[in-house]
């Protein structure tokens, strides 16, 4: 579950810190106030998109914390322990965003990718935002909501890989039965574009040693003149560097003789003029080497000219050259395998297509048990959320593309919101209120069967009221029995109904605009809830209403 919060420097926000309850936590507020910052901020420590215009006006960066307690033998748990990162009970995940655009993320302290970050969140949070409704017109969606459902996770893991794996060994067998002619005369192309690049046994390391060679041989005038001179002015002309550092050794070693406290003066100047010697050395047997045959630069040169021809006959850096290499020689190797490969593609592909038909079936089958089980309790919730005699169903239809990783039926949701009155596609006959209160009702079945320890609706509450939004409350106290709910929402009904109460205010200085978010006690939550329900006007009757809904 979620413990804690640290945010800093993160929209509205200078400086909040938030400790986090079991069970439901309802968030409030007026409008602007800024309800959804927290979310967004710990959807930025979960692993979502940064941008610099996140950042607090006039700060540098913007730094978010977000503690969690992990459960043994958990998802997250495992996940920590699998990537070497598990640091006992607690987890906690850091996002710095600067304001170039660039972030950093850490988990228990130790740097990590976005990525790891992500896959971790994934674990720990399952956020629903207030546009969720939107995607659940999308077919793809409808699927994935109804696999969710699924018990038998892994017959949907076992589809998509024996897919990927047939229309991989699909492809291999098509370039294998191509016409003979074409596969020969590619075969004779290969082999020539082989024996070209393995003429200059080629590697990234012969490569660039040619370069650092051409580049010797190219500067031999400037290196030669550079070294000459550093000899010249160390050692050679009168006076020298060298020769007046002997000098003033000798001075100061006979001067430590009346102050000790020079000799560690002329100690230091002895073993300069030592490393002195080891960098004549070291020169004098550079300048000999600078010798460079012009018959040799030449070769050099044509083998370079010779590469850079190669390079762009191939369309590639100089450098990519060894893996063009390589792909090729796989590529023939696969053109000049016998017929023993063909008989053994078609074997595993037979094979495949069987074991792609049985788990398709599988998956079929719990499908239509889930969809009806999905098509009864939406229906049920429908009821309850004004849509009385509606009806929801999940349809299925063939799927026309062969051996796909969803299997071998699509789905489409219908409805229809009014007895009596035939199904049709969700995108076609339902209204913005009632979409969104389809898709609540679903977001409510799906949430029960995950196992994410941590459950985040967004202000998803919007265009409902009265009864129906107790409804919702209910439904979300009845989740927060078996995890933990955050609720940002404008609904008295639902606010009525959560076990830890957090309100949005937005403050308005002199120079700068902050929200801060604060722990409401007993007699705060009824004034809270008072306020949505009646305006800012606080009437008696409004706090009888609100205490009335407390104790609902």
């Amino acid at each position: 579950m979620l413990a804690s919060i640290q945010i800093k420097n993160f929209a509205l926000i200078e400086q909040l810190e938030l400790d986090f309850q079991t069970g439901l936590t309802v968030i409030t507020g007026e409008t602007g106030a800024g309800k959804s910052i927290v979310i967004d901020a710990l959807g930025l420590a979960l692993g979502e998109r940064a941008e610099s215009s996140m950042i607090r006006f006039g700060q540098e960066k913007a730094d978010i914390s977000a503690c969690f307690h992990v459960l043994p033998n958990s998802l997250t748990a495992k996940w920590l322990e699998e990537n070497e990162l598990d640091e006992g009970a607690d987890c906690i995940l850091r996002r710095v965003i600067a304001k170039e655009g660039r972030s950093k993320c850490f988990i228990n302290g130790r740097s990590a990718t976005l990525s790891m970050l992500k896959a971790l969140g994934d674990t720990l949070v399952d956020i629903h935002g207030q546009h969720a409704h939107q995607s659940l017109l999308k077919p793809h969606q409808q699927l994935a909501l109804l696999d969710e459902l699924i018990d038998d996770e892994s017959v949907l893991s076992q589809i998509k890989q024996i897919a990927t794996d047939y229309k991989r060994a699909a492809r291999q067998l098509a370039t294998l039965k191509k016409d003979t002619a074409q596969r020969e005369e590619r075969a004779e192309l290969l082999s020539y574009q082989l024996q070209e690049l393995e003429a200059f046994n080629l590697s990234k390391e012969a490569i660039e040693e040619l370069e650092q060679e051409h580049a010797r041989a190219s500067n031999i005038q400037e290196l030669t003149q550079t070294t000459q001179m550093a000899l010249n002015d160390l050692f050679d002309q009168e006076p020298n560097v060298y020769g007046q550092l002997q000098h003033l050794q000798q001075q100061f070693n006979d001067l430590a003789a009346k102050d000790p406290a020079l000799q560690s003066i002329s100690d230091l100047m002895a073993t300069t003029t030592s490393s002195l010697e080891e960098v004549k050395a070291e020169l004098r047997h550079y300048e000999g080497s600078l010798e460079v045959d012009p018959e040799q630069f030449n070769e050099l040169n044509d083998r370079l000219t010779a590469l850079f021809d190669l390079a762009r006959k191939h369309k590639v850096e100089m450098h990519e050259l060894p893996e063009v290499q390589q792909a090729i020689k796989t590529e023939l190797e696969a053109l000049q395998s016998d017929s023993a490969e063909t008989t053994e593609l078609e074997k595993t592909l037979r094979q495949l297509a069987e074991d792609y038909q049985n788990k398709a079936q599988k998956l079929t089958k719990l499908r239509a048990k889930t969809a009806k089980q999905l098509n009864k309790d939406v229906t049920k919730h429908m009821q309850t959320l004004g849509m009385e005699g509606g009806q929801f169903e999940a349809c299925f239809q063939e799927n026309k593309e062969s051996f796909s990783k969803f299997g071998a039926e699509l789905v489409e949701f219908q409805v229809t919101a009014n007895p009596g009155q035939p199904l049709q596609s969700l995108a076609k006959v339902a209204s913005g209120g009632e979409l969104s209160r389809i898709s609540l009702a679903i977001q409510m079945i799906t949430a029960k069967k995950r196992v994410t320890p941590c459950l985040i609706f967004d202000e998803v509450d919007v265009g409902i009221g009265g009864q129906t939004a107790d409804i919702v409350g209910r439904m979300l106290k009845n989740i927060a029995e078996h995890a933990q709910v955050l609720c940002v929402t404008h609904q008295p009904q639902v606010a009525a109904k959560g076990h830890q109460h957090l309100q949005a205010n937005k403050t308005r200085l002199k120079d700068a605009t902050e929200t801060e978010m604060n722990c409401l006690t007993e007699d705060m939550r009824v004034e809270e809830i008072a306020r949505m329900v009646g305006g800012q006007s606080i009437t008696e009757s409004t706090l009888s209403h609100a205490k009335e809904l407390l104790a609902s």
